[in-house]
Order: structure tokens, then sequence, then C-alpha cells
């Protein structure tokens, strides 16, 4: 079942503040923090276990390493990933496809990542390729990739890493360097949303599953107040501290947030459409109001039904925000989802069988958009 990760942070974060206070305010990132002082915990990765298991599906599973240029000091430039590539991709007769880059969640694996959200099952059936990076224990030894802090060597090193992923894809002759998309979980929907928004010639459209507001925190403890209560600053003052610039190439973005999350709080998935709206200048057309039910919504083009009733559990409501009858911004908000996967395999852990198939959605949503058009 599905696990909330606050209770690990609320642990490490009272062992800082009491054991290591003085300590641990010299220290720059999150990652320095728990290097510091905490013990490095096992990981515990959910091996695979079921038929949606990489290892299980008839195509590739293949492991490569991408070499970066080293930064000063730096020990390991290079970033290692899984690559699912179908079987009928396999075959000389087959053209390019699309690819989704899957960025994970803090104490994952790609591999747990892929059976969690069955995402190399639907690339099997539906004919696209999938790339999952991995963050290495060098950098986190939780995992997490650093979307607080921004830095050239830590948060904005790991966001260049990424895209310079997304170009090694593009190169390669049986990807569509038009159609390669962005997606991620948790901290990963954060970097996710940071990449695609930095970057907006490289990705054709993102998709972010229980991620945090970002530009809201520039230090551990700003992170943490953000995945609590979201920020009420302005967008545009928010996409400007995350060293985004509006107006570039439109980025689509579909968002999806569980309302029972207790990790991220559900406030953070209208901001993140709010800050696409802003970025793709659509105006402030969401209202981020989150009472403690499921919340009324505000819908543009899209009969909002229902308004402000509470849904059954696994139910969702969504508001759909677009031009030229093309949706551009989706927010999907599941009732009775904690901080977990939507309708994803129940048996790894931060995926719970509650709700829609989000990784089906998101396919959905990327397959009508192609970059520059």
């Amino acid at each position: 079942m599905a696990k909330s990760l606050t209770s690990d942070w609320e642990t490490q974060w009272l062992q800082i503040g009491h054991a290591q206070h003085q300590a641990a305010k010299q220290l720059k990132t999150w990652l320095r923090r728990f290097d510091a002082f905490q013990p490095t915990p096992p990981l515990r990765p959910v091996p695979p276990v079921g038929e949606h298991a990489p290892g299980s599906l008839p195509g590739a599973w293949e492991s490569h390493r991408l070499s970066l240029e080293p930064l000063p000091g730096e020990l390991v430039p290079q970033l290692s990933y899984r690559l699912y590539v179908p079987s009928r991709a396999l075959t000389r007769e087959h053209g390019p496809m699309p690819v989704v880059v899957m960025l994970h969640g803090c104490r994952q694996t790609p591999e747990a990542l892929a059976e969690g959200t069955r995402m190399n099952a639907l690339a099997e059936r539906e004919g696209f390729m999938v790339a999952y990076p991995q963050q290495p224990l060098r950098r986190s030894v939780h995992r997490c990739w650093q979307w607080f802090d921004l830095g050239a060597e830590e948060g904005g090193r790991e966001a260049q890493a990424v895209a310079a992923l997304i170009d090694e894809l593009a190169a390669r002759p049986d990807v569509r360097a038009g159609e390669i998309y962005l997606a991620g979980l948790s901290a990963g929907a954060t970097m996710a949303a940071l990449v695609a928004l930095r970057y907006p010639d490289k990705v054709a459209a993102v998709g972010l599953h229980s991620g945090v507001v970002i530009g809201a925190a520039d230090s551990p403890h700003a992170g943490l107040r953000a995945m609590e209560h979201g920020s009420a600053t302005d967008a545009l003052v928010l996409l400007d501290a995350a060293g985004v610039t509006p107006g570039g190439p439109t980025m689509p973005a579909i968002v999806v947030h569980g309302l029972d999350d207790n990790a991220v709080h559900p406030v953070n998935g209208r901001l993140l459409a709010r800050q696409f709206l802003a970025y793709n200048g659509m105006g402030d057309r969401l209202s981020v109001a989150m009472p403690p039910k499921v919340p009324a919504m505000a819908e543009v083009g899209v009969e909002a039904a229902n308004e402000g009733a509470t849904l059954p559990r696994g139910n969702y409501r969504e508001a759909r925000f677009g031009r030229s009858n093309k949706d551009l911004v989706k927010l999907v908000e599941v009732a009775g989802l904690d901080h977990a996967w939507s309708g994803g395999d129940e048996r790894v852990e931060y995926h719970s069988s509650t709700g829609p198939d989000a990784s089906a959605m998101m396919w959905e949503f990327f397959r009508g958009h192609r970059r520059g058009k």
C-alpha cells in the first residue's frame, strides 16, 4: 500500500533541529544535512512482483550512462538511466517512437517507478519508449531530486543533467525528437516542472503527480513549508524565483494530485496548474482555495458539476484550460488518494490502486501535443 513520506521527513528534521542544530545551519542543502547528520537508511525498493515488472515484458530493459561536462570538483559527472524499448521497436521495420522521461520520487528507484506506474506495460501496448533517470546516492542518500536548491551545483545541476538526457534521446534515430515528454512523482514531479519550464524547447508536454509549487523554496525548511502550505506569492514571481522566463515555447501540462495527500498539501496541485497557466500567458484563471474536503473548482470550458460536493473515494474532478480546442493545462484532483501514484500497483510503495490510471491519463494528454505545434 502507499505510505506517506511525512513521518520520515519529520523525524529527520527533528533530529537535525535538536541534536545537530548549530552545525546544520552552516550547510547549504537538504542533501548535505541528510548526509552529515543522518544515518543512511537502507533503501527499500520493492522488487518487481507482477506481470508489469520490467523484466517480464517482451521489450528491452536497458541500462545506460550519460557522461556530463564536469563541474569544478565534481567526482562523477554522469547520469545513469534505464530505458524501456517496446518489442515492436526492436524490429527494423518500425519507425521512430515518442519517449516519456520519468523522474522518480524520494526513496524510489527506476525499477520501482516502472513497476508501480505500469508505464512500461502501457508503452508496450501504445508504442513509445520510457526513460528513467536515477538520482545517485552520492547526491542524496534518499535519492531525492533537489528541487528546492537551484544552485549550479545542486538542483540546477540536476535539471541540467535531465535536459542533457533529453538531448541524448532526441539524437537517437529511433526517437521522434518532437515527441519527448517528461513526467514525475513527488520530488520528481517538481524537478520535472523545473526542467520543462527552464528548457521548454526540449519538452513537448509535462505530467506532474503530487508535486510542489516551484520557486517557493530556497532552503530545506522553506521546502517543507511549501510542501505543507503551498505559497501565497504570485505565480509570476514564483516563476522568476525558479529561474523561469514566461512567454517561451508553449508548455502543455497535466497535474494530478490526491486530495488526501498528507505529505504534499493538495493546494500545491492547483498552484502548479496556475504556474503553467501564467507561463503560457493564460492569466489567473484557477482558484487555489482549499477547504478540508473536496474543493470547489473554477473551470473554464468545462461544466462544474456537483460544485463543492464531496466526492466518493477514488472519484475525481478535473479542470481543463486550452486554446484552439486543445487542452493546454489540465488539473486532476482525486478524492481519497494520499501521497501516491493514482491507479497504480499498490504492492509498490508510493503507488495506490485508488483513483484513475494516471499513466494512461498522462499518455492520452501527451499524445495530443508535439513540440512546436
